[in-house]
């Protein structure tokens, strides 16, 4: 059986929590980090995820190790009760966006990394009912068409 999230109500605790969540966001070089990781970053197979991922000391690791990194500790508050469940769905699709986009690189990265925690609060946020599973679901379906539009494209460009 689907589980639902929790319908508790948001405490105007919540929304300011939601809120400094956002401001953080826009931070300058948070941005930067973001606008990387989300718009430029689309690795087609686990070695290239791995090769920016390892490539400490250079920005786009360390963007996407910021990532994240924050998205991780943002749904770790919401899995420890900290920020309303409900709230943060609704207010938030980059986590849920970022899980879907990366999710096949996850169990690799904890094995290469030796850390079995490697977006685990991502994970199980995302995971954890079935209005968040239907979301990555339809996040996953948007990326395989992405990357049936791109594959066309270089095909056609290469006749």
């Amino acid at each position: 059986m689907a589980r639902k999230a929790k319908r508790s109500k948001a405490t105007p605790e919540d929304a300011d929590l939601i809120l400094k969540l956002y401001d953080l966001r826009r931070e300058t070089v948070m941005r930067q980090a973001r606008d990387f990781v989300i718009t430029q970053f689309w690795p087609e197979n686990y070695g290239e995820f791995k090769a920016v991922s390892f490539a400490v000391g250079t920005e786009h690791s360390a963007w996407l190790r910021q990532v994240l990194t924050f998205w991780d500790m943002a749904a770790a508050l919401v899995l420890s009760g900290a920020v309303n469940e409900n709230l943060f769905f609704q207010c938030n699709a980059e986590p849920y966006f970022l899980y879907a986009k990366f999710k096949a690189f996850i169990e690799p990265m904890r094995k290469d990394m030796s850390v079995p925690d490697f977006m685990a609060h991502l994970e199980e946020l995302a995971s954890k009912t079935a209005e968040a599973r239907e979301r990555v679901k339809r996040l996953q379906a948007r990326f395989q068409a992405r990357a049936a539009q791109l594959a066309a494209a270089k095909s056609s460009a290469a006749d």
